[in-house]
Order: structure tokens, then C-alpha cells, then sequence
């Protein structure tokens, strides 16, 4: 006896013979056999024997749906509910485009010769629901469990839980993992229903037996918060571990974080960073995010801030607010990426915009100061304000700060006062010194020294030098009561060996001149040294004399060099002409009469009248630099006109032997 079409393509198809499958399907299904339709389909959705494409396999899909074939309902909601469009280049798109250039009229008639129902299924949450409903109502669990599922998120329809739950429950008496997962989350969550942590678990574990990966992560989530089952860490890594088997990147982050923090077992860094690559490949935002934190703090070895970066824009891109916020850190240092500020403030304002308050106050400050974006005070109120808002002390400080200058907003002493007072009442000790010296010099409020001595002793309180030194100079001043005397000095040196460096210079000024304190020429050396080895050139040119002139250290030419050096990198003209006569004489370095005319350039150049003298007398006498009398009397005028009286001789001298 012959057997049906239907059969004989199904025997075919499952010999791989497709091409005959396809034949015998298409005849039964021109007769309009529904399940032929069907097969049909998932040809066209497998790419088996025909080209593939869903939209093609959608009209199948319509034409045995229409005729009540319940797995084709099932498959077209499927189709309707996520939509789909060809997101990769194909060979025919690629030649769409192409011919759509030169003659786009006859390139659309081929495509719709060669591909009738187009190439993209639209997303319809409606005809989603519909066919899924009618799967369902025929008692397909698949299309139960999803009908389950649109109900509960409001996919096509009103947000309906109770219909949720029944569906689920249909589908779940069938034994679906899909179901029973949808009903741990109603459960879990307090859905239309009392809200059940022990129910919920009892779902998920169905699930998760049943090889659900979903399910699985929830369940172990649950096992390592203590939530609907006791706490149990090993049962929480097993659960994860089984879903993370199945390729689940939510599980893989799970058992990275497990691995950095395990109560049970050693940190293992090396694979968590594993797990959290294979989560983050998979486009797991938070994996990627963690990722980035991994390699930019070092946790598995050293920093790797190029990996950093790299993670954080994965991150970013996908619009994880915090590496937005992060990657723009990164360009505004310039590490792991070139530096570009106004990448990094394009970064902040996506990160600012999503509510992060840091990222708020950089963007603020990089408008107020037009730095990678331009300047506009107004925008930088703006974003203050919004950081403010949420409680963020340093924006509260700063808006204060514009409302008494009137930057960006109208000048207004009383709300300039009010946010500083609500960044002092949250005891930011910044907040606290501002008011402290306003206070202290009457400034929008009535002068009170005792008002401002209890703020600054606040803020100090929490080791903030920047309070310390203004202490130091209230006392100083004499403007606080000094029973025992010396407390001046006291805040001073407390804010120096904190690192302040304006109390660094202040202490070593005041040693080196006696000013306060006695005379003492070493105690003076070793904070001007403090003070050059945080970078401060004004510092490093004292350094630089102490050592030539043995003042408080031993005399050391070669030190001396290495300190007029390093100020005279930072501009400093005096270090620059200093270095510049060492160099010509030879003194703690090797003479060296070209590098000697740069510095002294560099200082004439900068109006040091010595300077410009002893340039003078290098281009006469052609030292460091080509003879050039020319160049000479230019800067000898220039050192005479303020008052140099040996260029003012040369000048004469160089006028005269012309005139002879």
C-alpha cells in the first residue's frame, strides 16, 4: 500500500534527503495538507534543502496554523513575539544592496521573485498572543508555558497573573520546565498570590531537575542567600555549575563571584577571570562590568588596564551606567586608552544622565572648566544641582560655591549657604572648612572666629589637613586663644605629615626664617624636601640653594643640580638661570655650554633680568650658541631697561665700539 506524501517526506527527511522531503511536502501541501505546511516551515526555518528564511517559514507556518495545526501555532507565535530581520550580511543582501545602487525598481522585483514573504518577520505582540492561545487551548505544553509567560509580562494584553498561572499550571502538570520555572517567579515574587520563598524553591528545583538552566540559576541564588532554603553554598555552586555547563553566562558570573568570594573555599581568581570571559563573550553585561574591575584593580595578577578598558566599553556600549562612568575615568587619566577628555566627557554625560552622581559631579566640573566639551557654567549649575540632589556632598559644595559667585546662576548668598550647610550637616569635612572660613573672614555671614574654630575642629576631627592648616592659621593670626602657645605650628605640622603641601611650605619657611618657631635650618630642609618630592618647584629651587650653599644640609653640587633641574622643568625662571651657571661652570654636572644657553633662554624669555644679561653675553661671545652681537644688545636692553646695571655697561660699551 502506497503511503501518504506526508509520510514519504518525512521518511526522506529523515534520511537527510531533502530535496525529496521538500518535494513530497509541496505537493501535499499545495492540496493544502496542514502538517506538509508545517514541515514546510521548519524546513525554511533550518535552512534544510531550501535557502534559509523565517519569513518564508512564517507563511508555512500561517497557512497550517489557519488550518488548526497546534506546533505550527506554536512556532508562528514564537516568531511574532521576539520578530525577526536579517541581522548578519547574507550573499543575496549583500547582492540587494549592491544591484539596489545601480537600479533599485528591478532589484526589488528580483527579491520578490526570489523571496516572496520578504525577509523579516514584524514583531506582533497580538497575533503572538493569539496563536499562542490556540496552541495552548490544544493542549501543546510548550504554547501553555508561553501563553503563561505573555500574561505575566503584558506581551500583547493587560499584565494578567491569574491567566499566568493557570496556563502555567496546564503546562506544568504536563511536566514543563518552562512552567514550572514561570511558577517559581510568580511565587517568588508575590505575583497574584501570596508571596512564597519556600513555594518558589520548590518550583525551581522541578525545573532545575528537569535541566532548566534558568531555573537552575534561581534556585542556586537562592540556596546562597538563605532565601526559601537554608543557606548553603555548596548547593548554590552546584546548581550554578550545572547551568553554567549548559553555556548559562548569568550561572558563569554567579560562579565567578563564588570564586572571588567563598566563604568555604580559597579565592580563585584565575578561574573566576575564566568564567567571567566566557559570561561576558556571551554579552552578560554585569559579567563584563565585573570583568573590567577584575583587570583595572590587578586581583589576578598585575593591572591590566588595556583589558580594562576594553571590558568597560563592552559594558558601556550595552549601557551598563557604571562602566559608562568608568571608561570615562579611564580616558580622562589615559589609562589603558590614549587620553582624550572629550571622550571622556561624552562617557561621563551618558553615565551622568542615567542618575550616577559621580559621573555627575566630573561632568559638572569638566563644564565648568571647558575641558573636552565647551564651557558653560549654566549646564555645570545644572548637573551640580542633579548630584546635589541625590545627596551627593562634593556637588552640594560646589553648587553652594555658584550661588555665592553667581557662576551659571543668579547670585544668591542665602541658597549658596543653604547647600553648604546640607554638605556640612552630612559632616563633609570640605563643606565644613568652607563655612569655617567664611565664617572666620564675615563673608555672607556674620564674622565669628569661634563659630568657624568649632567647624575646622570638626572637619580636622577626620584627619582633613586642608582644616588643620586653616587652624594653624587662625592661630597664627591670633585670632584664637593660644594659652600654652605654639598651636599654630602644631595644626601646621599635623596638616605637613598628612601631606598638605601649603603646610609643607609654610612649616619649612617658617624653620628656615624663625618665624614662629626657633631657627632651624635642618628642621626647614627636611620639609622643603617633603614639599619638592611632592612636585612643588617653588620647593625644589629652595632644595637646590640649601645644597649649594650647605644651608641645613650638607653641601652636595650634584643634588643641587638635580633639584634646579626639576623646578626648572616646571617653569621656574630662577632654577632655570641657577642651572643654567652650574652647567657653564661645571659645577655638579659636566660642562655644558649648549643645554646652559637653553636655560638661560628659557629664562629671559620668562623676564628674569639676570637672566637676560647673561644670554646677552653668550651671544657676544658666542658660547653655547652662534656669535651674534646683534642678539647680544637686544637682550642686554632688555635686562637694562629693568634695571640691570652691568647690561646697561655692556650696552655702552657695545654702542661705543660701533660708533669707533
Amino acid at each position: 500500500m502506497a503511503k501518504p506524501p506526508v509520510e514519504r517526506g518525512r521518511r526522506a527527511y529523515e534520511r537527510a534527503e531533502y530535496a525529496a522531503a521538500l518535494r513530497e511536502w509541496s505537493a501535499a501541501a499545495s492540496a493544502g495538507d496542514p502538517e506538509a505546511l508545517y514541515q514546510l516551515g521548519l524546513l525554511y526555518a533550518r535552512g534544510h534543502g531550501v535557502v534559509p528564511n523565517l519569513a518564508d517559514a512564517a507563511a508555512y507556518y500561517q497557512r497550517a496554523a489557519e488550518r488548526d495545526h497546534a506546533e505550527a501555532q506554536h512556532q508562528l507565535s514564537l516568531l511574532h513575539l521576539d520578530g525577526f530581520r536579517v541581522k548578519r550580511p547574507t550573499s543575496f543582501t549583500q547582492w540587494y544592496e549592491a544591484a539596489a545602487e545601480r537600479d533599485k525598481e528591478t532589484a526589488e522585483r528580483n527579491r520578490e521573485l526570489l523571496f516572496p514573504n520578504g525577509l523579516q518577520v514584524h514583531q506582533d505582540p497580538a497575533e503572538a498572543l493569539r496563536w499562542s492561545r490556540a496552541a495552548a487551548e490544544q493542549g501543546i505544553a510548550d504554547a501553555q508555558a508561553n501563553t503563561g509567560l505573555i500574561y505575566a509580562r503584558g506581551i500583547g494584553c493587560e499584565q494578567n497573573y491569574e491567566e499566568a498561572r493557570r496556563w502555567y499550571v496546564l503546562a506544568a502538570e504536563q511536566g514543563n520546565a518552562g512552567a514550572e520555572l514561570g511558577l517559581g517567579i510568580l511565587y517568588a515574587n508575590g505575583h497574584g498570590l501570596e508571596k512564597s520563598l519556600e513555594t518558589a524553591a520548590g518550583w525551581y528545583e522541578k525545573a532545575a531537575q528537569r535541566g532548566n538552566a534558568a531555573a537552575q540559576v534561581a534556585l542556586g541564588l537562592m540556596y546562597r542567600a538563605g532565601q526559601g532554603v537554608a543557606r548553603d553554598i555548596a548547593k548554590a555552586a552546584e546548581w550554578f555549575d550545572k547551568a553554567a555547563e549548559q553555556g548559562n553566562a548569568r550561572a558563569q558570573y554567579n560562579l565567578a563571584l563564588l570564586a572571588l568570594d567563598d566563604e568555604e573555599k580559597p579565592r580563585n581568581v584565575f578561574a573566576a577571570e575564566t568564567l567571567l570571559r566566557h559570561a561576558a563573550r556571551q554579552d552578560f553585561v554585569p559579567a563584563a562590568l565585573r570583568l573590567a574591575q577584575l583587570y583595572e584593580a590587578g586581583e589576578a595578577s598585575v593591572p591590566n588596564l588595556i583589558e580594562a578598558a576594553k571590558w568597560y566599553r563592552v559594558a558601556a556600549d550595552a549601557g551598563d551606567a557604571e562602566a559608562q562612568f568608568c571608561l570615562g575615568r579611564l580616558y580622562a587619566r589615559g589609562d589603558g586608552v590614549a587620553r582624550e577628555l572629550s571622550e571622556a566627557a561624552r562617557w561621563f554625560e551618558k553615565a551622568a544622565e542615567q542618575g550616577i552622581p559621580a559621573a555627575q559631579v566630573n561632568i559638572a566640573a569638566f563644564r565648568l572648566q571647558g575641558t573636552g566639551v565647551a564651557r558653560d557654567a549654566q549646564k555645570a549649575a545644572d548637573w551640580y544641582r542633579r548630584a546635589a540632589e541625590q545627596g551627593q556632598t562634593t556637588a552640594q559644595l560646589r553648587l553652594g560655591f555658584l550661588y555665592l559667585a553667581g557662576e551659571g546662576v543668579p547670585r544668591d548668598p542665602g541658597a549658596g549657604l543653604e547647600w553648604l550647610h546640607r554638605a556640612a550637616d552630612a559632616e563633609d569635612p570640605e563643606a565644613l572648612t568652607a563655612l569655617a572660613v567664611l565664617c572666620a573672614r564675615g563673608e555672607n555671614v556674620a564674622q565669628d572666629f569661634a563659630r568657624a574654630e568649632a567647624l575646622l575642629q570638626q572637619a580636622a576631627e577626620v584627619g582633613y589637613p586642608p582644616a588643620l592648616l586653616q587652624l594653624g592659621h587662625l592661630y597664627a593670626q591670633g585670632h584664637l586663644e593660644d594659652a600654652e602657645g605654639g598651636a599654630a605650628t602644631r595644626c601646621y605640622r599635623a596638616a605637613a605629615e598628612a601631606g598638605h603641601l601649603e603646610a609643607q611650605r609654610i612649616l619649612a619657611s617658617n624653620y628656615l626664617n624663625g618665624h614662629g618657631v626657633p631657627h632651624d635650618a635642618a628642621a626647614a630642609a627636611l620639609w622643603f624636601r617633603r614639599a619638592s618630592e611632592q612636585g612643588d618647584a617653588g620647593a625644589q629651587f629652595q632644595m637646590a640653594v640649601m645644597y649649594c650653599t650647605g644651608v641645613g644640609v650638607v653641601p652636595n653640587l650634584v643634588e643641587a643640580v638635580k633639584w634646579y633641574r626639576r623646578s626648572a622643568e616646571q617653569r621656574e625662571r630662577c632654577a632655570q638661570y641657577n642651572l643654567a651657571v652650574m652647567l657653564l661652570k661645571g659645577q655638579g654636572a659636566s660642562q655644558d655650554a649648549e643645554e646652559a644657553f637653553g636655560w638661560c633662554y628659557a629664562a629671559a624669555e620668562q623676564g628674569l633680568a639676570e637672566a637676560q644679561f647673561q644670554l646677552g653675553e653668550l651671544y657676544r661671545s658666542g658660547l653655547g650658541t652662534a656669535e651674534d652681537v646683534a642678539a647680544a644688545a637686544e637682550w642686554y636692553e632688555r635686562a637694562a631697561a629693568q634695571g640691570n646695571l652691568e647690561a646697561a655697561a655692556r650696552l655702552h660699551l657695545l654702542r661705543g665700539i660701533r660708533a669707533g
